[in-house]
């Protein structure tokens, strides 16, 4: 009998083995897709630390830009001052100690749970930049008011760190007369108002009021007295705790928390990761489909909608706010200011674009908050009219 045809099989049997070059090709594949994963975190290790530490967060002891304070940070740490930026309470209570000074940048932001925590420090305290918040968490001695533009005021005082400034180039707010506070650097005449005061209260911890922070600024630092003044009030420990309060800090608001865990740069390198991995198994879709949106809400709607809100709430400080930011951001663009104009260059600004006296731009752009309805619809009618004049011209 002739023998049937034999064919030669495609394929294999499932009980077959392996063939030992697919399982190479297979690991060899998998190392490199791990090699390229570990490469990409160590490229994003190196920047992270290569990378210079700067920020642009106002009076931040990083920040190079006008409204930063990286200037008044480096001097001190050039003459031995140690200094740490933080942006908790948690932190700042953590790092305050003793032989050191806090400093507290915009305390008036701060709730009342932190105001108290921060009240028990054993440092020194310095307050720099100062609203028109409640403070008496913190401590009972600063009261703030409007007034005082843009100018360099005498001394006029015993406190040594003032009489060593002889000068300071400020503005208003100012602090209320106190008999506890030494003020200094009168914002008027009657001397009711101060640009800094300070006292030693019954702990023997020093305290520092610089309502305005331009002093500590970049832009204002070499101004007049303003770097003696600044650098002899946060240099005169050898440590130096520099608080920068953050919205986002949940200090008092749950005490149950559990903190972070997870550093922030392996945060970073899950993400590399996940986006190595979803480059490699990733497939191009199709179009994006665009569909309309349900409900069409008019610009108009939401800004009444805002204004019922704070007018139901009688937050006319709000208010006013937002009034005096929106004036300044559209004439700062239509007389060419940058964004990172200080207000006392939008003062000369404005008052070189309309002929009015700077103490009344100051007064209408940076002056206390109105109280009730009738000063807040006054502060809006003269507010189209400064702009209004500016574009007139």
């Amino acid at each position: 009998m002739t023998a049937p045809p034999t064919f030669s099989a495609l394929g294999r049997r499932a009980s077959a083995p392996a063939d030992p070059g697919t399982k190479r090709s297979g690991r060899r594949t998998i190392v490199i897709l791990a090699a390229a994963v570990v490469a990409m975190i160590i490229a994003a290790v190196l920047l992270s630390r290569l990378s210079p530490n700067t920020s642009s967060t106002p009076l931040s002891a990083t920040n190079p830009d006008p409204n930063g304070a990286r200037a008044a940070a480096q001097i001190l740490g050039a003459h031995g001052v140690q200094v740490r930026e933080v942006t908790s309470t948690a932190a700042a209570l953590a790092d305050a100690r003793p032989e050191g000074t806090l400093l507290i940048t915009h305390a008036d932001q701060l709730r009342p749970e932190q105001l108290e925590a921060l009240a028990d420090v054993e440092s020194d305290v310095v307050l720099i930049g100062l609203g028109y918040g409640e403070l008496t968490g913190l401590t009972d001695r600063v009261a703030v008011e409007g007034g005082g533009g843009q100018s360099t005021y005498q001394a006029e005082c015993a406190d040594p760190h003032a009489q060593a400034a002889e000068q300071l180039a400020t503005a208003g707010p100012g602090l209320t007369a106190n008999p506890a506070v030494t003020g200094c650097f009168p914002l008027d005449e009657a001397g009711t108002a101060f640009a800094y005061g300070s006292w030693t209260d019954d702990q023997e911890r020093t305290w520092s009021v610089l309502p305005n922070a331009h002093p500590l600024t970049n832009g204002g630092l070499d101004e007049a007295g303003n770097a003696a003044l600044v650098l002899r009030i946060l240099g005169g420990q050898e440590h130096l705790t520099w608080y920068l309060p953050s919205a986002t800090d949940t200090f008092g608001l749950d005490d149950d928390a559990t903190p972070a865990l997870i550093p922030g740069m392996v945060i970073v390198q899950l993400l590399v990761t996940v986006v190595a991995f979803a480059f490699w198994r990733g497939r191009r879709l199709g179009r994006v489909v665009v569909e309309p949106l349900p409900v069409i809400v008019r610009a108009t709607e939401t800004t009444r909608g805002r204004g019922r809100l704070y007018r139901r709430g009688r937050a006319h400080a709000h208010a006013a706010a937002a009034l005096r930011a929106g004036t300044i951001s559209r004439v700062a663009g239509r007389i060419g200011l940058p964004r990172t104009a200080t207000g006392a260059d939008v003062v000369d600004a404005l008052s070189r674009a309309t002929g009015r006296p700077p103490e009344a731009i100051d007064s209408l752009l940076y002056g206390p908050p109105p109280t009730d309805d009738a000063s807040l619809v006054a502060l809006t009618q003269a507010l189209d009219t400064l702009e209004s004049e500016v574009h007139r011209r």
